[in-house]
């Protein structure tokens, strides 16, 4: 019965895990040219990625019309193969014609992640 109520509770957490509210989850051949964008990739049970997960909600929330794009590399393996993500979670920055002009591997804080979308021109108001 303990074993049951354990999975049962594992189970229910797990729905609310990588909570990303309106960011898009997407592989990287869906994400849309002609304007400068941020990536993020992560995957299924990368710690780091799911601890980011309520920063970019909240950004989405503030800022709705900021284009950020969340690809989960368990869903698209050659998406993170062909942008060289080798680190997780990373964050890349693209212009308007889909060319990389930045990036971040590793975990971020809210306030750094506004930083980078400033600085790359990402951040819409």
């Amino acid at each position: 019965m303990f074993k049951k109520l354990l999975l049962l509770i594992l189970v229910s957490l797990s729905l609310f895990a990588y909570d990303f509210g309106a960011v898009p989850k997407v592989k990287v051949v869906d994400i849309p040219k002609g304007q400068k964008l941020m990536v993020q990739f992560g995957k299924t049970e990368c710690i780091w990625c799911e601890q980011m997960a309520p920063y970019f909600k909240e950004i989405k929330k503030n800022y709705p019309k900021v284009p950020i794009y969340y690809v989960n590399t368990d869903k698209d393996i050659l998406g993170g193969i062909n942008s060289n993500v080798v680190v997780l979670p990373t964050s890349i920055f693209l212009d308007e014609n889909g060319t990389e002009i930045g990036r971040h591997e590793g975990y971020l804080l809210p306030d750094q992640i506004m930083e980078l979308l400033r600085k790359y021109g990402v951040l819409v108001k």
